[in-house]
């Protein structure tokens, strides 16, 4: 079951008004070692996190020549606690 948030800008907007997010969180590009090409179709996971709500939405994010072509994902709850 999706949310229908919208296109474009107030789609954006809409996503980031509805995950109340303080934090975020992505694996960098640290493990591997090829060339970039900037302009070619690209994706990135992104965790938004609600600390206070306790949620994190994952989104993945698609660009091609530096622009957002589409944005999945889902969003769930999460504890935390010490070790």
């Amino acid at each position: 079951m999706g949310r229908p948030l919208g296109t474009g800008v107030n789609g954006a907007r809409e996503l980031a008004r509805t995950m109340n997010a303080d934090t975020y969180r992505f694996l960098g590009w640290d493990y591997m070692d090829i060339p970039a090409d900037p302009c070619s179709k690209q994706k990135i996971e992104v965790e938004f996190i609600d600390t206070q709500g306790k949620s994190v939405s994952r989104v993945e994010f698609t660009f091609e020549s530096g622009r957002v072509l589409s944005a999945d994902g889902w969003e769930r709850s999460f504890e935390t606690g010490r070790l």
